[in-house]
């Protein structure tokens, strides 16, 4: 019912108005007001009878003053007398005053005695009906003071109705902004949700506590990600108590909305808008690709959009439109000299159109003499194609020997999909070779018109295409490939133009392909060539090196040998024509032992030369034996105690006291301990220290090693708790002795004949060729030999397998 003609000062303000507010007296009981806000179909306590089904009817009730004589007579009347304001009730203030427990002790006091002037909130804000008023005025209203209910007054203060951002939603259409936003810039984050089993009054206190209009019930069990399953609002429970229900034991499924749509973060305000009028619902759920909650878009938000200035000045852009598209359709059809030059410009258009052709087939022609890059002229040919023909995709497939196509070239279109993946298979080049035996030209305007199979059209829908164009390049008379163009947006009439477009530029292609191939055939036979020119030379230049180097090593050698060689040869022959002279001559027998000297030095040199040849030809396989260590060890060492002793030097030797055998040969490991010893000997100082340690290498904690006194070493064993080896594990010799070598002489000590400079002051002399047997022998043994120096100490150690 109105409540008061009001003045026609806005057409989209007065369609806002609800004039049929709910309205009781002061002395209307609580729950004649919560039946009233419980009920699904608009009522209205003065004037039952008239009820507006179209109308959507705001969820508040609102308290006038009225005699109670009067209130009877305004529910017969249709024209009932101008009541004044007093209060507001809202499903909020119904929510509330259920969380906060006051409806819960019914039987002390019954709703039907509690009168609504007790729970009633005043009315702060409002709105007085005049000409200055539009509905700009309401949505700034709204904003400022965060209220969902605005009472419109006329100019004696008296009710005439209210307005609510639904109705304020559905008066306006402001489709071009609600457009232009998305529902993830407007959206609310901050969202109360609750599990399925949550009870109602947990939902009002919870709506009460965060002064929200609604909950968003998820599924129990998806607490990381959560999926909403329904929507309770203020209504939903203000129903709830109405059917009296008892609220703590009923859980949110029984009252709660479902969700037959969401909305995704990219939809845009306008869909917002449209599922809300078709819904009937003030808000909506948002959620994510995977169902998730991200948030709610409510009819406040959509309000929040409707800016006054932006909307006159689209409102005034689109009126601008209109009337200027109004003018020049008057002046198409006034105007015979538009449609002349309509015609003009359709048959300028052609020229233009067969010149571009032209063009481009001469642009091609030069392109395909101007280069022999294949894969550059078929790419170049694509994209030019494409842009002249506006087409969305156009490539060429080169038929295989397998009968099969390759994609050799493509150009598509921004936000088509590309084929750069897909294969040309066998039965489709079968369909087209069948085709061009009748026609030189494949053309289809509209796939889902023609005469394709199922199969073949469910193909093309997977690629997008709705309508295409093949033309073959032939060579030689075969099938060499084919180039398509795809139309994707639509279907398409192919041009007699076109299509004798794709066939030039296919002959023209074919003449390219030939040349191409005859020059990646010369290309190939001068690689070839030079490769092998180069390999050639390579290894000529090779040959040349080794057989430098050869050179240089044999005259190295020979001149080492040949000074090895001559210079216990001079000493002896000094000695020979010294024991001429005087052979009975006290010095005689020095002259004796000097012959004695250096005829076992020239010995040990031919020796070490035979051996060392004989170890680097490998030509003789050496014998393997399970050789004792503790048995064997003390007849090598003893001998080295005496000569230590006669330079008054200091051997000291450790091993692991229970060495097992290891499988070796005797006659080596002996050469190689003699001439590791035998050099620390020679090149330590009087009063050195030098060191002969065996281990395993896991077990190297040298404070469980048992050392050996400086005299001959019994083949007692001492029995004691140390842990044995493993089967993996190898075994360490190492020597160390009181002398430094140069960290630039390391590299060079096991070349042969190498003496480090100014290692040897006692002038002790050698064959230069004790380390490098020592190194061959090693390795013989197939075992490792390292060496480190530190100032004043270095550290020879080898490492055999276990």
């Amino acid at each position: 019912m109105e409540f008061y003609q009001s003045v026609r000062y806005s057409s989209a303000l007065e369609q806002a108005i609800d004039r049929n507010p709910f309205i009781v007296t002061p002395e209307t009981s609580l729950a004649d007001v919560i039946k009233v806000l419980g009920l699904s179909q608009n009522h209205c306590l003065l004037n039952p009878s008239h009820s507006s089904v179209e109308d959507s009817r705001a969820n508040c009730v609102f308290v006038i003053h009225q005699d109670p004589e009067e209130f009877v007579h305004v529910l017969l009347d249709e024209h009932p007398q101008p009541s004044s304001l007093l209060g507001i009730v809202t499903e909020r203030d119904i929510v509330q005053l259920i969380a906060a427990g006051i409806l819960d002790n019914l039987k002390e006091a019954p709703l039907h005695k509690i009168r609504v002037a007790e729970i009633m909130s005043p009315v702060t804000v409002s709105l007085t009906e005049s000409d200055d008023q539009d509905i700009f005025t309401a949505l700034s209203l709204f904003r400022q003071h965060q209220i969902l209910h605005l009472p419109v007054l006329d100019s004696r203060g008296q009710l005439v109705g209210v307005i609510s951002p639904e109705r304020i939603r559905r008066v306006l259409q402001p489709s071009n902004i609600l457009r232009l936003r998305r529902v993830g810039d407007e959206m609310l984050t901050q969202v109360v949700t609750a599990p399925v089993t949550t009870s109602v009054l947990s939902l009002a206190q919870m709506m009460a506590a965060h002064q929200a209009s609604c909950v968003v019930i998820f599924q129990t069990g998806t607490r990381k990600k959560l999926t909403p399953v329904g929507l309770v609002t203020e209504q939903d429970i203000v129903e709830a108590q109405f059917l009296e229900l008892d609220l703590t034991l009923t859980p949110a499924t029984t009252v709660m909305g479902t969700l037959s749509f969401s909305l995704k973060p990219n939809d845009s305000l306008w869909l917002a808008h449209q599922e809300m009028q078709k819904q009937q619902v003030q808000r909506l759920v948002v959620c994510g690709d995977e169902g998730e909650l991200l948030g709610i878009i409510t009819q406040v938000s959509l309000l929040r959009m409707l800016d006054p200035t932006e909307m006159y000045r689209v409102v005034k852009q689109l009126q601008q439109s209109v009337n200027q598209l109004q003018t020049e359709k008057l002046e198409l059809l006034k105007s015979r000299n538009a449609e002349l030059e309509k015609q003009v410009q359709e048959r300028t258009s052609k020229i233009h159109e067969q010149l571009q052709r032209e063009r481009l087939l001469a642009k091609i022609s030069m392109r395909i003499h101007q280069s022999l890059n294949l894969d550059e002229i078929l790419n170049a040919t694509v994209a030019e194609v494409r842009q002249f023909l506006q087409a969305d995709r156009v490539f060429i497939y080169h038929i295989e020997s397998d009968q099969t196509g390759k994609l050799v070239a493509e150009s598509v279109a921004i936000g088509c999909k590309s084929l750069a993946n897909d294969q040309l298979f066998k039965e489709s080049v079968q369909c087209y070779l069948t085709v061009f035996e009748q026609d030189n030209i494949y053309a289809v305007s509209d796939i889902q018109k023609s005469s394709l199979s199922p199969e073949e059209i469910n193909q093309l829908n997977q690629q997008e295409v709705t309508a295409y164009l093949v033309v073959p390049i032939l060579q030689d008379g075969q099938l060499w490939g084919i180039i398509t163009a795809h139309q994707c947006s639509g279907s398409r009439h192919w041009q007699p133009s076109e299509t004798l477009l794709l066939q030039q530029l296919a002959t023209q292609l074919a003449i390219a392909i030939q040349q191409a191939q005859l020059y990646q055939q010369v290309q190939a036979l001068n690689t070839d060539l030079e490769r092998q020119v180069q390999d050639r030379t390579a290894e000529l230049q090779q040959k040349v090196q080794e057989l430098q180097q050869l050179n240089i090593l044999k005259d190295d050698f020979l001149s080492t040998v040949s000074h090895e060689l001559r210079t216990p040869l001079a000493n002896m022959k000094m000695a020979i024509h010294m024991l001429k002279i005087a052979p009975n001559s006290e010095r005689g027998q020095k002259y004796l032992e000097i012959l004695e000297s250096e005829c076992l030095r020239e010995t040990n040199l031919i020796n070490d030369l035979l051996d060392l040849q004989r170890l680097e030809s490998s030509s003789t396989p050496i014998a393997l034996e399970s050789l004792d260590l503790l048995e064997w060890l003390p007849n090598i060492i003893n001998p080295f105690y005496s000569r230590t002793q006669e330079r008054q030097q200091v051997l000291t030797v450790s091993y692991y006291p229970h060495l097992q055998p290891i499988r070796t040969n005797a006659n080596s490991l002996e050469r190689i301990l003699a001439e590791l010893l035998n050099n620390a000997c020679k090149y330590s100082p009087n009063g050195g220290e030098i060191f002969l340690g065996i281990h395993y290498r896991s077990l190297s904690n040298w404070l469980e090693l048992i050392s050996t006194p400086k005299t001959k070493r019994k083949g007692k064993k001492q029995e004691n708790s140390l842990l044995s080896p493993s089967i993996s594990d190898s075994l360490q010799i190492v020597i160390r002795n009181p002398a430094e070598i140069p960290a630039k002489e390391l590299p060079r000590i096991f070349e042969k004949f190498y003496r480090v400079p100014n290692a040897d002051p006692w002038k002790q002399g050698g064959t230069g060729l004790g380390l490098a047997l020592v190194q061959k022998l090693v390795e013989q043994l197939g075992g490792t030999i390292q060496v480190e120096s530190d100032p004043n100490l270095t550290t020879f150690t080898i490492e055999f397998p276990y």
